[in-house]
Formats: structure tokens, C-alpha cells, sequence
């Protein structure tokens, strides 16, 4: 069966976060928010106003004899603004675009739900995580 399934596949596993930004500038509510400002893991330094980073946390595979029938992963997308209301609806606006059915561009389907969140405030920002599991 190898690592290929009706799942995310063997290459999505790793490129997920590219996914996940390609969903997030798809939707108009996004960028008229936070513009093209989705990065990676880190923003460059002299990023201003409100931004989102996302981060690949989990990748599994669940398998029996046969061979491994699903994968998933779970990636955190971080709303960051120096403003509470701001990073709280940059937050509403980042769930409501990815919970949901997604379709990639080769035919395979992504489930993404939800799974936590959490918000704390450092360096002069607040900051909304939210954690999504992707089947």
C-alpha cells in the first residue's frame, strides 16, 4: 500500500503549511485583514501591524498489517496583533476559513476541524492560536 492513501498523501504530509497559507489567501476576509502577511514558523523583524504564522506541530500515520490507512497531521495558525479585539477577530476570521472540506489542486480532500486554542499576550502583542487537526 505504501505511504500513499485516500489520506493527505505522502508529499502533503510535509508541505501541509503551505496548504494551510494558500486557504488562508483564498479567503477575502483574510487578506483584507493581515494583506499577504502569512509566514512560516516566524515573521521577519520589521513586520508591523496585524500578521498570522503557522507551524506544522504533528504529523502521524495510523497503519495495520495492510499498510498505513490514514495520515494526519495538526498545524497551529497564530493571529498576532497589538490589539485584543483585533487578535481576537483575526482569530474568528482564520477559523472560519479553514474549518471545513478543503479540495487540493491534484483532487485530495482535507478535513480540517479544530482541535484547541489559546491565547496569551507577550512582547506587546496578543496572540490567538489555534490548533487544527487535518485528515
Amino acid at each position: 500500500m505504501g505511504c500513499y492513501n485516500n489520506g493527505l498523501g505522502s508529499y502533503q504530509k510535509w508541505a501541509i503549511g503551505n496548504d494551510i497559507r494558500a486557504f488562508l489567501l483564498k479567503d477575502e476576509n483574510i487578506v483584507n485583514h493581515v494583506g499577504e502577511k502569512i509566514f512560516p514558523l516566524i515573521a521577519p523583524e520589521s513586520t508591523v501591524g496585524d500578521f498570522i504564522i503557522y507551524s506544522r506541530e504533528k504529523y502521524t500515520k495510523s497503519a495495520v498489517k495492510m499498510g498505513v490507512y490514514q495520515d494526519e497531521c495538526e498545524v497551529a495558525v497564530v493571529g498576532i496583533s497589538e490589539n485584543y479585539d483585533d487578535a481576537v477577530a483575526l482569530a474568528s476570521k482564520i477559523d472560519n476559513a479553514l474549518c471545513g472540506l478543503h479540495t487540493l489542486e491534484n483532487g485530495v480532500k482535507l478535513q480540517i476541524t479544530l482541535a484547541d486554542s489559546s491565547e496569551t499576550f507577550d512582547d506587546d502583542k496578543y496572540i490567538e492560536t489555534l490548533v487544527f487537526k487535518i485528515k
